[in-house]
């Protein structure tokens, strides 16, 4: 089962976005480095499920890391470096099957590899994670994260160290991920390695059901989060923030 984990929006300043958030109702916590990759990052969670507000703190480490192909990193510098909405990552539970099922359909897979990251209060947290795509393909697959720990446990986890916490703005969950593409049959491809059933598909669009969101992918000019949006607000917004384009609905 390929659950909906987080989605990368790099901003300028991670650490300004739970003072930034906060004001628009939403509870942010700082979260911490990624020594390896010269990047940090906060935290706004709805559920198990979060966006990671990312910005750099060393450029020649963040080189390094894009050099590594289907990377979070690659993708960031592919896109020149723009701040804003730029990768899902899918949790998975059989993340070594899910290399070698990816590698038998002809993909290109880097990991699984194991990292870290040092949290504020000095506990340490840890994941694995596996990159896979084709070469020269204009569309970036999510990566896979498998977490150390049920989801249970980290769940408890997070609630007990203020990491989740209700949002002032309302019961909030994510509900569905917008993709622009150039190309629908990356929407079937998605479908079928992920076994996220097709439930709207027309000429224009076609729509994926994963467990906890939607996944609607448009025919467009680009390919890219289009937009984000979160159910349960207490108020319908439109919002802009930092280059990414969230929506809030009742």
């Amino acid at each position: 089962m390929y659950l909906l984990d987080h989605i990368v929006h790099f901003v300028k300043e991670p650490k300004a976005m739970v003072e930034k958030t906060r004001e628009l109702g939403l509870h942010t916590v700082e979260g911490g480095k990624h020594e390896v990759w010269g990047t940090y990052n906060s935290l706004c969670y709805f559920g198990l499920s979060y966006i990671e507000f990312i910005g750099v703190f060393d450029q020649h480490l963040l080189e390094k890391s894009a050099k590594v192909p289907y990377t979070l990193h690659a993708s960031y510098k592919k896109r020149n470096e723009q701040l804003g909405l730029t990768r899902i990552a899918l949790r998975t539970n059989s993340i070594e099957k899910d290399a070698e099922k990816l590698r038998e359909k002809g993909y290109e897979v880097i990991g699984p590899d194991s990292f870290s990251r040092v949290r504020p209060d000095g506990s340490v947290l840890t994941w694995t994670l596996l990159h896979f795509g084709k070469n020269e393909m204009p569309f970036d697959f999510p990566f896979l994260i498998q977490w150390d720990g049920s989801d249970e446990e980290r769940y408890k986890d997070l609630v007990q160290n203020g990491t989740i916490q209700k949002h002032p703005k309302g019961d909030l969950a994510i509900d569905e991920i917008v993709f622009e593409v150039i190309n629908l049959e990356w929407a079937k491809e998605w479908s079928e390695l992920f076994q996220h059933e097709i439930v709207e598909s027309t000429p224009s669009y076609i729509t994926l059901k994963a467990p906890n969101c939607d996944f609607r992918f448009t025919l467009g000019e680009k390919n890219e989060i289009a937009e984000v949006k979160i159910k349960g607000a207490k108020e319908e917004q439109q919002l802009i923030l930092e280059n990414g384009n969230y929506r809030f609905i009742r």
